[in-house]
């Protein structure tokens, strides 16, 4: 079998086993806990299971999402208000209570985005009963607190649907439960596709929304990472996305290093301080993302590149929440799954305050013991056990834990110093180890280099023919008027035709202007061999702080096509970027890199 082939073979297997893990949602999904002698359910995992239906289909085709909402089945619709009762399920009460969310004032005028897909005719006027039925403010279209509109910012909306809409009911109660004071802005794409729904993620950025909740995943891809770099790359944004309702094993988008993923609990009432146990929800997606970079604030060695999840809250559907939905549905429903926990945390941050300028993803790192620690319950068997089994710290299905007041979800110094000293400028597969960190924190800024290096990329897409303004090293480096990503000429790093064994690169130290916020590249690699042997990588050092990143970790594909890379730079820090081909010598298979389009925006 020829390396191309089995590498396709592999990355089918990929999404085959994604799909898989999606499709058996409502099995795995189906949360346990067990019962004590009198009845009531306790906080282990056992074998009591709710039944539950899926409120949207499974992705058909590549580059598509479903809705991770699960809808309980063995729980009676009920219409409109209830003034002599209250819902089944854990209502706005219970969870502000359970993690401690100051709602008095917090959030008042931040605006909570939610991307979904489709139209839900009757989201407004559910919302209202929903609010109503537990004493929160009005949020209407009157009143400026709701918006709706399309994935482009426009009013003519998508069809409708009524499992979207139960989707759309249980993002807008979630918020309202967590963040009562928040305006909360509904996108809808008209397709349940990763690109229309990233262009609903850019529209909301573009007005003005600072936090927001994605509560749909699909099998991660290989192009995954391409829709990455369009659509969640907003620094300064603080986006959510669900982990999974599949059990162990990860979807995208909560595999992007951009977002926070969320993973899922179950939450019970107890005889304790707190009040109340939670464990991890056995359907909660958890698990090591097969493409997406390790972010710079993710520590845990277990998994080479992006871990999921990061933080978490209730999900389990037997432990689920009160949600109101007429469109297709009764009233008051029972829900869960980890659409149910992305709102909560997307309310969290907006109680937090303005994120800080870097990712927000980071931020939860830097105040691990300002969360409830969950430390029961497993999605799977894995190994490293941690990926799948809960534990103290940090692990995969409950991240660093459940919001315990918004204390981890806030930046504590002035313009989010601390979320760039826990790596949220700086996501990569490798970040500066603990003494690095500690010596960035309590040191001064180091003297910057002199002379300075020049502001800008010079040279960035090799229009002179020449690797003018870059230094190169290694066995073979060059220009090519080979297919180039654009213009005439790329970076040719390596020789195609013959292998040489070790490393060819080109390096180009710079400074980021002060509205510099993040750099780009563009890669084309003819790698015949498996990874491990031969490769393309990229390394970005920041000089200022002495930290670096992997920006591009150890690639290699036969495929002829160019993929971008993206990373955050700081304006006024200076950089040196490293770009790398690596070949093992092996005479069978020669690898090179083409490098073009170096770019800072």
């Amino acid at each position: 079998m020829s390396p191309t082939i089995g590498r396709r073979m592999t990355r089918a297997g990929l999404a085959v086993l994604a799909a898989l893990a999606l499709a058996a949602v409502p099995a795995v999904s189906m949360a346990t806990s067990s019962a004590t002698a009198d009845g009531e359910p306790s906080s282990r995992n056992a074998v009591t299971a709710a039944p539950v239906k899926r409120a949207c289909p499974d992705p058909v085709r590549p580059g598509q999402v479903t809705c991770l909402a699960l809808v309980r089945t063995d729980v009676r619709p009920q219409h409109g208000i209830q003034p002599q009762g209250r819902p089944s399920g854990l209502g706005a009460t219970d969870l502000r209570d359970a993690y401690g969310l100051p709602t008095a004032s917090g959030g008042a005028g931040q605006t909570v985005a939610i991307i979904n897909v489709f139209d839900d005719p009757k989201a407004e006027s559910d919302l209202a009963v929903y609010r109503a039925q537990y004493g929160l403010p009005a949020c209407t279209t009157a009143n400026g607190c709701f918006k709706k509109v399309n994935a482009k910012g426009g009013t003519t909306l998508p069809r409708a649907d009524t499992g979207w809409a139960e989707e759309m009911s249980l993002d807008l109660d979630m918020v309202s439960a967590a963040c009562p004071l928040c305006h909360i802005l509904l996108v809808e794409a008209d397709q349940p596709s990763i690109a229309n729904l990233g262009v609903g993620v850019d529209t909301a950025v573009r007005l003005g929304a600072k936090y927001i909740s994605n509560s749909y995943g699909g099998p991660e891809e290989a192009t995954a990472g391409a829709a990455d770099f369009r659509h969640f790359d907003h620094p300064g944004v603080a986006i959510t996305a669900a982990s999974g309702d599949g059990g162990y094993g990860v979807l995208f988008p909560a595999t992007s290093p951009r977002v926070t993923a969320v993973g899922g609990t179950s939450l019970l009432r107890a005889a304790n301080a707190r009040g109340w146990n939670e464990t991890a929800w056995s359907g909660a997606g958890s698990g090591c993302s097969a493409h997406a970079v390790k972010p710079a604030w993710q520590r845990d060695a277990g998994c080479p590149r992006r871990t999921v999840a990061d933080v978490s809250a209730v999900a389990d559907p037997r432990t689920g929440v009160a949600v109101y939905d007429t469109f297709g549905f009764g009233g008051w429903q029972v829900v869960g799954g980890t659409s149910a926990s992305a709102p909560i945390i997307a309310g969290a941050y907006a109680l937090a305050g303005s994120p800080p300028s870097g990712y927000p993803a980071a931020v939860p790192y830097a105040h691990p013991t300002k969360l409830n620690d969950v430390v029961q319950g497993s999605t799977g068997m894995c190994n490293p056990a941690y990926l799948c089994t809960a534990g103290p710290g940090y692990d995969g299905p409950t991240g660093l834990g459940t919001p315990n007041g918004v204390a981890a979800f806030g930046a504590t110094t002035p313009s989010g110093q601390r979320a760039r000293q826990a790596g949220a400028d700086r996501p990569g597969i490798t970040g500066p180890g603990r003494r690095a960190r500690a010596a960035a924190v309590s040191s001064p800024r180091p003297a910057a280099v002199t002379p300075s290096p020049p502001t800008g990329i010079r040279n960035g897409g090799f229009e002179t023919g020449s690797l003018s303004g870059w230094s190169r090293s290694g066995v073979m480096t060059g220009v090519t008027k080979d297919h180039p990503h654009s213009g005439k000429y790329a970076a040719l790093v390596g020789d195609p035709d013959d292998p040489h064994r070790g490393d060819s690169s080109i390096r180009q130290s710079f400074t980021a202007a002060p509205s510099h916020r993040r750099l780009s590249f563009w890669y084309n690699v003819s790698c015949l061999d498996r990874e491990k042997h031969d490769w393309a990588t990229a390394s970005l050092r920041d000089d200022t702080t002495g930290s670096a990143q992997t920006v591009l970790p150890r690639t290699c594909t036969y495929e002829n096509t160019w993929e971008q890379v993206t990373a955050p730079v700081i304006g006024g820090h200076a950089y040196t970027l490293t770009l790398v081909s690596h070949d093992d010598g092996y005479f069978g298979d020669p690898a090179a890199t083409k490098y073009d389009d170096v770019t800072l925006s």
